[in-house]
């Protein structure tokens, strides 16, 4: 299976100079760490070297994320520089959720690839976030 990576970089000017921090992003790596995607501003000034209390950095944050070489099933979520964070989000929860039912999926009903089958697919994953759901609302 081909990592899942994509490269985060803004361009900005600070003191007349053109500044592109950039970092690429495992994103298996950050959604198995954080469940989520961190901030992108914070962490590029993290790994750049940019102070989050300098004036640089207040530089930095008015400009957008430009993304580029994405790699693995993100290039579905790439869209000329730009990234559908929400949309890999979910798939990435839908596989996972998949992947810890698979065996419960391969006993019960004699699949070895849900994939094939769209409809179960949607039905297994609407019925695991409705037991969630309420599984929340009794504590």
């Amino acid at each position: 299976m081909m990592a899942n990576k994509i490269t985060a970089t803004i361009e900005f000017y600070f003191k007349g100079e053109q500044f592109s921090p950039s970092v690429t992003l495992d994103l298996d790596e950050l959604m198995q760490q954080h469940g989520t995607f961190p901030d992108l501003h914070q962490m590029l000034a993290q790994r750049n070297d940019i102070d989050s209390y300098s004036y640089e950095y207040e530089m930095m944050l008015a400009e957008d994320v430009q993304f580029s070489n994405a790699q693995g099933s993100v290039k579905q979520f790439f869209f000329d520089g730009s990234f559908d964070q929400a949309g890999y989000e979910q798939q990435w929860h839908e596989n996972n959720v998949l992947l810890q039912l698979s065996s419960i999926i391969k006993q019960q009903l004699n699949i070895d690839d849900i994939q094939q089958h769209p409809e179960l697919k949607q039905v297994i994953l609407t019925a695991y976030q409705f037991g969630k759901k309420n599984s929340k609302a009794d504590d």
